[in-house]
């Protein structure tokens, strides 16, 4: 009696063995290109991250932020996809870098382009530029406008990871620029700017920040949601008035926000 039950949970072993291998096995992705490549999303997350890093180093040597235009990251990104067949400032047909720019969206007197090659972040990517005194001087040209930036990734490439910004001095607004944020910032009540759902002297220092900027031309961005509960009337403008209003409901005068009188 005792053998047939040692024998039972042999065999019962043996099967889920077998059952781990097989699910282990399948677990994995079959065609290793699959599994070599990187979501997009995850590709537009890092492009983001540099932009934001640019910024932040430009912010550091006391210049205005880069406005970033979505069809310029696009470009950029068809940029980086090219210099992963050839990395060059030139594109496969031998034309200058430029011309994947279309200068009846964007407008500008003058481009500049970043590539680099073989690095998996963008902090390393920065301080490879940072190394350069060429890179660096588009990076802190202090009459750039808008820029757009893309990575490219090919494990069976030399470099596997490229990245490129392309850079222009644009004297128009471009449809959809914006400031890149680190985190997008979502308003978790009326007059949450900062969005930690709480409305104190923070949200009023960003708003006066944004009106301050707006007023004087200097590139300052708070995205839909933000421009949305910081227009403290509904008026559609955001004004000196937005930002009185405010200062009241911090202090308690006013109960409610939206203000309605």
């Amino acid at each position: 009696m005792m053998n047939c039950i040692k024998n039972t949970l042999k065999k019962i072993m043996s099967f889920m063995t077998a059952a781990t291998m097989i699910f282990a096995i399948s677990a994995f992705p079959q065609n290793t290109s699959e599994a070599a490549q990187i979501p997009e999303t995850n590709l537009k997350e890092m492009a983001n991250e540099l932009a934001f890093l640019v910024n932040e180093f430009r912010a550091e040597n006391g210049l205005n932020p880069i406005y970033v235009v979505p069809y310029m990251s696009d470009m950029a990104a068809v940029r980086a996809r090219e210099c992963i067949a050839d990395f060059s400032h030139l594109r496969p047909d031998g034309s200058k870098f430029s011309t994947i720019i279309d200068r009846s969206i964007v407008p500008y007197s003058v481009a500049f382009e970043n590539i680099a090659a073989g690095l998996e972040t963008p902090a390393e990517t920065l301080e490879q530029w940072k190394s350069s005194e060429k890179h660096v001087g588009v990076l802190l040209r202090p009459d750039v406008t808008h820029m757009g930036v893309g990575v490219g990734y090919e494990e069976n490439s030399i470099y596997e990871w490229y990245w490129e910004q392309n850079f222009v001095i644009c004297e128009e607004d471009i449809q959809g620029q914006y400031i890149p944020t680190r985190y997008d910032i979502t308003p978790q009540a009326e007059g949450d700017i900062t969005g930690d759902a709480v409305v104190d002297s923070y949200d009023y220092i960003a708003l006066a920040d944004y009106i301050y900027k707006k007023k004087n031309n200097i590139p300052v961005y708070l995205n839909d949601a933000q421009l949305e509960t910081a227009d403290c009337f509904r008026d559609g403008l955001i004004t000196e008035s937005d930002a009185k209003v405010m200062v009241r409901y911090i202090l308690g005068e006013y109960t409610t926000l939206p203000f309605v009188f």
